[in-house]
C-alpha cells in the first residue's frame, strides 16, 4: 500500500468517526427532546384534567348553595320548598348542560340498548319507551348513565282486555 493510499484511508477513517459522533450527538439531543416532550405532555395532559374537574366542581357549586338555601326555607315554610327545588332542578340541568351533559332521549322514543336498559315491559306501542325511572346521560358520545326505563310490549289495553274475557269465558 501507497503511504498516500494510507493517509487517504486514515483521512477517511477520521472523516467517518467524526460524522458518527455528530450523528450520534444528533441522536442524543433528539432522544433527550423527545423524552422532555413526553414529560411536557404528561404534564399539559395532568393539567388539563385538573383543569376540567375544577371547572365541574366550580359550576355546581351554586346547586350545593342552592340547595343549602332551600333547606334553610324549609324550616320556615314547607311549602315553599317546591318552587325553589324546581329552580334548583332547573338550574343543575342548566349547569349540566353548559359542561356537555344531556339527558338521553326518554318517554315516548324508541327504546334503544345502547341508551337504555329495559327494567319492565307494559301495555303499549311496541319497543317504544313507556316510563322512565332513572334519567340516563351522555357526555358527548359517552354514556354516562343509561336511563333505566319500561318499554311497550306491544299489546294494546283492548286486546289485553278482549284477552281478559276471552279467558274467563
Amino acid at each position: 500500500m501507497e503511504p498516500s493510499e494510507l493517509d487517504q484511508l486514515k483521512g477517511e477513517v477520521e472523516f467517518l468517526k467524526a460524522e458518527l459522533e455528530a450523528s450520534k450527538n444528533k441522536f442524543l439531543r433528539l432522544y433527550a427532546d423527545f423524552e422532555n416532550y413526553k414529560k411536557r405532555m404528561a404534564h399539559e395532559l395532568e393539567a388539563a384534567q385538573r383543569n376540567g374537574k375544577f371547572e365541574a366542581v366550580r359550576s355546581l357549586l351554586g346547586t350545593l348553595d342552592d340547595l343549602e338555601r332551600a333547606l334553610g326555607f324549609a324550616s320556615v315554610k314547607p311549602e315553599d320548598l317546591i318552587p325553589g327545588v324546581k329552580t334548583v332542578l332547573e338550574n343543575f340541568t342548566r349547569n349540566l348542560k353548559s359542561l356537555g351533559v344531556e339527558g338521553v332521549p326518554g318517554v315516548g322514543s324508541d327504546f334503544d340498548p345502547r341508551y337504555h336498559e329495559a327494567i319492565g315491559a307494559v301495555e303499549g306501542d311496541e319497543g317504544k319507551v313507556m316510563h322512565v325511572y332513572q334519567q340516563g346521560f351522555r357526555y358527548g358520545d359517552l354514556l354516562v348513565r343509561p336511563a333505566r326505563v319500561v318499554v311497550g310490549n306491544g299489546v294494546k289495553e283492548a286486546e289485553s282486555e278482549q284477552s281478559a274475557k276471552s279467558e274467563k269465558n
